[in-house]
């Protein structure tokens, strides 16, 4: 594929007049709603469901261990059978698994507080309670991947970055904040018997999922009818599977975006998970530790938004692989920082590289993945990088209390992986094999337009 042409990059830049083009095609418009009415779902369940299955305990004990049981249980589906999920969002239509997924997840969200209504034993409403959080994650193991599949047929190529910052920014920014004010309402309206504010908030999380099947049912119908649906269904399972992961294996590009991605997810990991020791180590307590963390949310936000004014004549591919080693270089120069406030700029560029590689991973993907295994693609992506993210979280939290300076022991290693596997990636994605890295961004920057 020919490297993008310099009119192509001048609109990658979120303007209004940009965002008003691609808002005006009204099949992603509808789409875009859908997106945000179940991201909301998505975080106010998980705020949700925890809350009201910890308050089915009576002792503090008991109540942490079930908050962080019923979190655990809905990230379960998504680390073991996320890439089955991608096999399905390509096998079966499209929009109408999207929608048999939103009113199943309707069904289950209402029961949950239905539940406590119906069952005088708390030990079965927490049980079910996390049943049903694990079912409608399996479900969302297939509605992710189909949506993320199917946005590249509604749109120009051209649009399909600025469409992903629209739904990156609404996934990770806007329906989060939306989630936890839509949470505090709730705690504050009156308890009605056993129906108290974690019961209205899931109340109100199913009709977000009703209300986001009907939008697709009704008024995205352009998201049926795709080409080979009959080999599809042909195709065994097992075959499907295969497929995908031959598909995968077999494509440079896809090598080394996905290493890039799962380099860039490792390091945010390392960096949130040691952050607390990390913290003290500046002679800051909590307060710095909520700086950082903020901080990393405010560089991936400014990632997404910024990416492609920053990256001006790059191609995405080259540009991809240059943000995951500008985040590495800034998780090592973490790991000799001694200010708060020099580690506080540090930690925003982590996430502005992290935010401009996830963009761009992304775009990639839609752009030139075959439309036929895409789904596929998006779930394997998506899934191990989150597995990745909760690993590297996981480990980091506990290695970084070994000794004294294990926090910048693991930054300096983290963030020298990340540069190699940025490196790794620009090597398997180059359009110009062969050719240095010195030369390509030679050729790109001083002609004024990409040989890349």
């Amino acid at each position: 594929m020919a490297s993008d042409p310099g009119w192509v990059v001048a609109e990658r830049r979120l303007s209004s007049s940009a965002v008003a083009q691609v808002m005006r095609v009204r099949p992603f418009r509808r789409l875009w709603l859908v997106l945000g009415l179940s991201s909301l779902g998505d975080w106010l369940g998980l705020l949700a469901t925890s809350a009201f299955a910890s308050a089915q305990m009576s002792s503090p004990v008991a109540q942490g261990a079930t908050f962080g049981g019923v979190i655990v249980v809905q990230l379960l589906p998504s680390l073991f059978l996320g890439p089955l999920g991608g096999v399905l969002a390509d096998r079966f239509d499209r929009r109408r698994a999207m929608v048999v997924v939103d009113v199943a997840r309707f069904l289950l969200f209402a029961s949950i507080p239905a539940a406590a209504v119906v069952v005088d034993n708390p030990g079965l409403v927490v049980g079910w309670a996390g049943v049903a959080s694990f079912a409608a994650q399996l479900g969302a193991m297939v509605w992710n991947p189909a949506k993320d599949a199917a946005v590249p047929n509604l749109l120009p190529r051209d649009r399909l970055e600025i469409a992903n910052q629209l739904t990156l920014i609404t996934t990770y920014g806007v329906t989060p904040v939306l989630a936890a004010l839509a949470f505090s309402a709730a705690a504050r309206m009156p308890s009605v018997g056993r129906t108290d504010a974690a019961a209205y908030a899931l109340y109100f999380d199913a009709l977000t999922f009703l209300t986001s099947a009907a939008v697709v049912f009704f008024g995205v119908p352009e998201i049926s009818g795709r080409a080979g649906a009959a080999e599809r269904a042909r195709e065994s399972f097992r075959e499907a599977v295969g497929t995908g992961w031959r598909y995968m294996s077999r494509s440079r590009l896809l090598r080394g975006l996905i290493a890039g991605v799962l380099g860039s997810f490792a390091g945010a990991g390392t960096v949130v998970g040691a952050a607390r020791f990390y913290s003290r180590s500046l002679g800051g307590g909590d307060a710095a530790f909520g700086l950082l963390f903020g901080g990393l949310f405010v560089g991936f936000g400014l990632g997404v938004l910024a990416g492609p004014t920053i990256s001006g004549w790059l191609s995405r591919r080259l540009t991809f692989g240059l943000a995951v080693q500008l985040a590495g270089v800034a998780v090592v120069l973490l790991s000799i920082t001694t200010r708060l406030a020099i580690a506080l700029a540090e930690v925003v560029v982590v996430g502005i590289g992290a935010g401009a590689a996830l963009l761009y991973g992304v775009t990639i993907m839609g752009a030139e993945v075959d439309d036929a295994v895409r789904g596929r693609v998006f779930a394997v992506v998506q899934t191990s990088a989150k597995a990745v993210l909760l690993l590297a979280t996981a480990m980091s939290s506990t290695l970084a209390g070994v000794t004294s300076f294990g926090s910048r022991l693991l930054y300096a290693a983290a963030g020298c992986c990340g540069v190699v596997v940025g490196a790794i990636a620009v090597h398997q994605m180059s359009e110009r094999p062969g050719v240095s890295l010195r030369r390509i961004l030679r050729d790109a920057t001083g002609r004024g337009r990409p040989r890349l």
